[in-house]
């Protein structure tokens, strides 16, 4: 994927999107991206990174 330009790899979050829309609710897409493209890492790092991305997470949301 990043010899095709992709910065990141993720799951897409359009069905859920346009399922929201469908139902007249609002809808936000909060994701935390572990998987750069081109760079290695193993469960460990992955780990340790969700580990950092949840605290973020918790603040996000606590400031809504």
């Amino acid at each position: 994927m990043n010899r095709d330009g992709a910065d990141i790899v993720g799951m897409t979050a359009m069905p859920e999107a346009a399922l929201a829309r469908e139902l007249d609710m609002q809808y936000a897409n909060l994701a935390i991206v572990v998987n750069y493209a081109g760079r290695e890492f193993d469960v460990a790092d992955m780990h340790n990174y969700l580990t950092t991305a949840a605290k973020k997470v918790r603040q996000i949301i606590s400031g809504l």
